[in-house]
């Protein structure tokens, strides 16, 4: 859970789940101001709690108003300029309507402004302009504080007079305190989630070089192998026409079957030079492998998937593929089937893949043993090079099932 959260967290929801934070402070800022109002008032609150009563009232309402479009899709309009200005005159004409020197209940609440343009600066576009209005709303947060003092009467020489010069510093301060430490957090969030965009980067960048050593290996090492070991055997079946056809067609079995190989491993490479390999899946070649041989052959297929995609690796998918489209081959070319099915599941934490007709069906035995057979070799070497099970299940008359098992990877890369 704790690792889909991490790799989930993008500037926009780290926007919208800090919102909520700063809307839980507008909450616990409420909650205080109608404590203080409730529970044993000052006299001087006492004296103005018919008016703090309505304050308090349209400041509720407006914090509600505020969660309602949270909940809204166009919350990001909380994170705006526009607001985060609107929100800041709205703060302090609370707190100067409020008054009451340092008794004013809705203080407090004047900081949200300062606390909700700090939590909005790892979601901004621009966030060097972001910080610079987070200093003009502290700045003037920290004004409207003290004219509200100023209209209570507290000029500078009255709090010279009560000696309240450090109260008044410490209260001014909290508003370049708390915008400086939300600051400083959201600078760490940002850092953060550049430093995590970063490692995302250059991880598909290595992604992408190993795929393409992949390719040219495959094309080196598959391809360009099969080719010459191709024209050999080509060769070879030409000398044999004369002075043995019967080798010689067996020879040309074999070339057809190499050919087909070379096609298919041909066909995976520009496949994978067109598209983000990494984004195949089992399924979706399954399904593209099925819906090209009914088109070529008119024999009808029926795929059978799992709800979800299975974690099958990449290199997995390619040669399953190889093994499947083999034996659907197969099955038209020899089986002389009505229909297959080719089945997909999970069982005993493995992925089973079962490739099914009601063909004719073949002593398995024999067959391995002549030059037809040589596909079905192929398709065993290609199951033990995945780590697979392949089993061969037929009998003359009674059609033919290739399963492949498949050990199942999950997504930490551990086997279940």
């Amino acid at each position: 859970m704790w690792h889909t959260l991490w790799h989930s967290m993008n500037a926009q929801l780290v926007g919208y789940r800090l919102s909520w934070v700063a809307m839980l402070s507008r909450v616990i800022a409420l909650a205080y101001a109608f404590g203080v109002l409730s529970f044993y008032p000052h006299p001087i609150i006492a004296a103005r709690s018919e008016t703090l009563i309505w304050l308090w009232g349209a400041a509720a309402f407006y914090t509600v108003l505020l969660i309602a479009i949270l909940l809204l899709p166009f919350n990001y309009w909380l994170r705006t300029t526009p607001f985060l200005i609107l929100d800041t005159a709205i703060a302090l004409t609370l707190v100067n309507f409020a008054g009451g020197g340092y008794r004013n209940i809705f203080s407090l609440y004047s900081l949200i402004p300062s606390v909700t343009t700090a939590l909005s600066l790892p979601s901004a576009e621009r966030p060097f302009r972001r910080a610079i209005l987070l200093g003009g709303v502290v700045v003037t947060s920290t004004l409207g504080f003290g004219l509200s003092l100023y209209l209570d009467g507290y000029t500078p020489a009255r709090i010279v007079e009560l000696r309240q010069v450090d109260e008044v510093v410490l209260r001014s301060a909290s508003y370049w305190v708390t915008g400086g430490l939300l600051a400083a957090l959201a600078a760490m969030m940002i850092a953060w989630q550049y430093s995590r965009d970063r490692a995302n980067a250059l991880r598909e960048q290595a992604a992408i070089e190993e795929e393409r050593r992949r390719i040219a290996t495959d094309i080196h090492d598959g391809v360009l192998s099969q080719l010459s070991a191709l024209s050999r055997r080509a060769e070879y079946a030409s000398l044999l026409l004369a002075e043995d056809p019967q080798s010689a067609q067996e020879e040309l079995h074999r070339v057809i079957t190499m050919a087909g190989e070379v096609h298919e491993g041909i066909r995976w490479i520009v496949r994978a030079l067109r598209q983000d390999p990494t984004q195949l899946t089992l399924g979706e070649e399954l399904t593209r492998i099925v819906e090209r041989f009914q088109h070529n052959t008119g024999l009808p297929v029926l795929l059978k998937l799992p709800r979800g995609e299975l974690p099958v690796p990449v290199d997995t998918v390619r040669h399953v593929g190889y093994i499947v489209s083999e034996a659907l081959a197969n099955t038209w070319k020899h089986a002389q089937a009505h229909h297959a099915v080719v089945t997909v599941r999970r069982a005993n934490g493995r992925v089973i893949i079962k490739v099914a007709d009601d063909g004719r069906g073949f002593d398995i035995v024999h067959v391995e043993h002549t030059a037809g057979g040589m596909g079905l070799r192929n398709m065993r070497e290609r199951a033990q090079e995945i780590g697979a099970e392949m089993e061969l299940r037929s009998s003359p008359g009674k059609g033919c099932q290739v399963m492949i098992g498949l050990p199942i990877v999950e997504r930490f890369g551990q086997e279940a």
